[in-house]
């Protein structure tokens, strides 16, 4: 969870995505199914008892971690629905996160004017044909993603917001300029928590990421940081030798 994060409002659930290290899959198929909200499991739903909810002054809402409400399969009318709610609490902050940005292009007169919505978008590498190999996700590749970023930040955009979680290989210098070309208010790094095996970098590599982005002036939130879990096998292989 984003540290920043006071809350998460979920009136959008479910994802069609498919990606292969998604946790809230398998919590709503899992120990929630059980729950009101998600005795359909993953299946995209709106939640109408969630408008009920209210917001503080000065609150960071992470809005539906459950979920991609801006996802392609999503109706236009539930994401209305959200946004008109979101305008009632101009002094809270909403943070969106999604892997199809592009539709935040369809909603541009809109979001453009409501300045307490952060428009973010979970990036893990900017190695478009090796994602499509490794087939970590039906999402759009990440140069399709990458691309309504960079048009919503010319197009006047400012509160834009990247997450690279979980980190996946990269090219160190191309990532660095792609990234900085969305111009984010921040950027959320870390690795896989659940132990999927992704094809992740070494540490060194993502460290010097890091970097790399705060020398841009960016702002860097790191989360789990940790060896690449190939990394920890081979110091095992290397301690075991040893002795």
């Amino acid at each position: 969870m984003f540290h920043l994060v006071k809350r998460t409002w979920n009136p959008i659930t479910g994802c069609k995505h498919r990606c292969v290290y998604c946790y809230a899959k398998r919590l709503a198929e899992g120990r929630l199914k059980s729950t009101r909200k998600y005795r359909q499991g993953f299946k995209p739903a709106i939640h109408e008892h969630e408008f009920k909810k209210k917001f503080k002054p000065g609150e960071l809402i992470f809005v539906s971690d459950m979920g991609d409400m801006w996802g392609w399969w999503v109706p236009d009318e539930w994401i209305l629905r959200v946004l008109e709610h979101v305008k009632k609490f101009p002094d809270t902050k909403f943070l969106f996160l999604t892997k199809y940005p592009k539709r935040y292009t369809e909603f541009d007169d809109m979001l453009i004017e409501m300045e307490n919505v952060i428009l973010g978008a979970t990036i893990e590498t900017d190695k478009t044909i090796d994602y499509l190999v490794w087939k970590i996700s039906e999402a759009p590749a990440p140069d399709a993603r990458l691309a309504p970023m960079w048009w919503l930040h010319y197009h006047g955009f400012e509160n834009l917001m990247v997450s690279i979680e979980p980190v996946l290989d990269f090219n160190l210098d191309a990532f660095t300029e792609a990234i900085a070309k969305i111009n984010p208010s921040f950027v959320y790094i870390g690795y896989d928590n659940y132990g999927n095996k992704l094809p992740e970098p070494p540490l060194s590599k993502t460290m010097r990421l890091v970097e790399a982005l705060k020398k841009k002036g960016i702002k860097v939130y790191t989360k789990t940081m940790r060896k690449a879990w190939w990394e920890e096998q081979v110091d095992k292989q290397f301690q075991v030798t040893v002795k």
